[in-house]
């Protein structure tokens, strides 16, 4: 009977992590900047650049065609950007605290996520943060 308890208690566990898309999260972000894991700020390719990220209401998230053109650059890449080629990615929050996005052949990630004011902050298992700011429709 003891283990019956345990059982039931992990499988309520499992299936109380329902994924579902945190409102919060809705809507376009501007990237501010990276700290590496030693709380440094990451001066990159990529810094000050202020790619727009954007997460719909359908579980869509739609990443700044700007970023993998840099990104492009960054790896010798010098030939014109195929727009195509670009994954159609979905999301999904758990708890509140953890974005999952679907790469679909690329799999999924999982990072957490939290908010100060409006300043959306993730944090990724290698130790470093990076900071978005919600952006105002115009």
């Amino acid at each position: 009977m003891k283990y019956l308890f345990w059982i039931n208690l992990i499988i309520f566990t499992l299936t109380s992590q329902k994924a579902e898309l945190d409102s919060r999260l809705v809507g376009q972000w501007t990237m501010l900047f990276s700290l590496d894991s030693n709380g440094e700020v990451i001066k990159d390719e990529f810094y000050g650049k202020k790619y727009v990220e954007e997460f719909t209401n359908d579980g869509k998230l739609i990443l700044d065609p700007n970023f993998f053109i840099d990104d492009m650059k960054r790896h010798g890449e010098t030939i014109p950007m195929d727009y195509t080629l670009i994954p159609s990615i979905k999301w999904e929050t758990i708890n509140n605290n953890t974005l999952r996005v679907d790469l679909g052949e690329y799999g999924t990630r999982d990072n957490r996520y939290g908010f100060l004011g409006d300043t959306l902050i993730f944090g990724y298992s290698n130790g470093t943060t990076r900071y978005l700011l919600k952006r105002n429709k115009d």
